[in-house]
């Protein structure tokens, strides 16, 4: 007669299977994060600009004045609200180079997952956590630039997490308070952790049964992580300089413009979403806090390509809500190894740190002709050529870069004529005495400044040219 498995038998089972799976989610996940990053064939254009804004910074120079020290065409002051991630990165430059930034970025992604995953262990299992958590992370690819944001957005996964746990047990989390500080001096980002903050205040008053919560601290914390910036070497201005600085970018910029209906990222939040509202049917379990979740997760995704990322992470507690587990927590032991092992595979993957792109995006001809210009000229660069130029080529002055908010309006304006080669273009080049332009290949403006006699063709490879007069 065969025996009955046991009880003990059926549980250990189950904590293989889970530990199995727990391979394979981590598994696919490091062949998903490393299969996007390395489809970038260069460095972030804006990495460029970080690192000569961080040199600056490192030599003294704090900005806040006019004329701007970069752009020959700024008339606003600049207030340099990543000073202290823009200095890092150029320590980091200075040891490693640009393998070194890789290293850091993988670093930040593994920590983004593992952020992630223990915000949806709050209330998923293990693999269901690991699942939500690879799907978040991928939304957020469009941050994954070697830049500030990157940290900004892991800035902005710690917060949650630690606001997700008021939201279980209702106690204030005075951490919240030094990190925010600290975010304030890397990424613009910081309000996003206030705004989650407000949105579990919400979540908390409508969740049933409700934990015991000390109103008056949790709302403290939330109050503090909105004014404790204003303590930072930039003084209360910095307080502000977040919402000019999307003002200003809203209107020239593309990944601070609303995403369009077609957009992957989008369509991956969007289907998360519809995925809370399907399990929550399901269960016939009506959770007001995870519809709020995702309410906002949705909003956010959808107001610009650039707040895609941090939508995507108030998916994680709504789904993992949506995913509550029977299985109690110490269910499989030993469950980060799996996380541990995935992320230490990710940093030798060929192409995330060694091997990974290092160059700017100009050909070398044009490097060459660039650097040979007499110093202090001003040159025209197309904005996706501007920080490299700045960087790369410190002697000459750049007319214009990608910073948006150090324009108004009128100089964004006639900038924008002056690249499209519109009417009154030889007039704006005067006006600023511009000497040289590195330009793309057969757009409006190089094909201007062909047909215009008093340019010279100096340098020209890979679709890039430099005109000179």
């Amino acid at each position: 007669m065969t025996a009955s498995p046991t009880s003990e038998s059926v549980g250990m089972r189950e904590k293989r299977s889970a530990t199995g799976a727990l391979w394979i989610a981590w598994g696919v996940c490091v062949a998903l994060v490393a299969v996007v990053v390395r489809l970038r064939g260069q460095p972030d254009v804006d990495l460029w600009l970080h690192l000569r804004i961080g040199t600056e910074l490192r030599s003294g120079r704090w900005f806040g004045v006019l004329p701007d020290p970069l752009a020959l065409a700024a008339d606003r002051p600049y207030l340099p609200t990543q000073w202290l991630a823009e200095r890092a990165m150029v320590l980091v430059h200075e040891v490693a180079g640009v393998t070194g930034l890789h290293l850091v970025r993988a670093l930040l992604l593994v920590a983004l997952a593992g952020l992630l995953h223990a915000v949806a262990r709050l209330w998923a299992g293990p693999v269901a956590a690991a699942v939500v958590a690879t799907a978040a992370v991928l939304a957020t690819s469009a941050a994954w630039g070697e830049r500030p944001q990157l940290a900004g957005v892991v800035a902005a996964a710690l917060a949650l997490l630690l606001w997700c746990r008021t939201l279980v047990d209702g106690r204030a989390r005075w951490a919240l308070v030094p990190l925010s500080w600290v975010w304030a001096t890397v990424h613009g980002s910081w309000p996003v952790g206030v705004a989650f903050g407000g949105l579990v205040l919400v979540a908390l008053a409508l969740e049933r049964p409700r934990p015991p919560v000390r109103w008056g601290r949790v709302t403290a914390v939330l109050g503090a992580t909105a004014v404790v910036p204003a303590l930072t070497p930039l003084g209360p201005r910095l307080l502000l300089e977040p919402f000019a600085v999307g003002a200003a970018a809203r209107a020239g910029v593309n990944e601070w413009r609303a995403p369009s209906p077609g957009n992957p990222l989008l369509v991956l939040v969007l289907l998360l979403a519809a995925l809370v509202l399907v399990r929550l049917a399901r269960s016939r379990r009506l959770d007001p806090a995870a519809l709020l979740l995702t309410a906002a997760g949705v909003t956010l995704a959808a107001t610009s390509v650039r707040t895609i990322a941090l939508g995507a992470l108030l998916l994680v507690p709504a789904l993992a809500r949506a995913h509550r587990a029977a299985i109690p927590r110490e269910a499989v032991r030993r469950e980060w190894w799996p996380a541990v092992a995935a992320g230490l595979v990710l940093l030798v993957v060929p192409g995330v740190v060694l091997g990974g792109p290092a160059g700017g995006p100009l050909p070398a001809s044009v490097d060459a002709a660039v650097d040979r210009l007499p110093a202090g000229t001003p040159v025209a660069v197309d904005a996706y050529a501007s920080g490299w130029v700045l960087w790369a080529h410190p002697g000459v002055r750049v007319l214009r870069d990608l910073r948006a908010e150090v324009y108004t309006p009128a100089a964004a304006a006639a900038y924008e004529d002056f690249e499209r080669a519109r009417p009154g273009w030889p007039a704006y080049a005067d006006a600023h005495d511009v000497g040289a332009v590195v330009w793309r290949a057969g757009e409006p403006l190089d094909r201007a400044l062909a047909a215009d006699g008093g340019w010279t063709r100096t340098a020209a490879g890979d679709g890039w040219v430099l005109w000179t007069r």
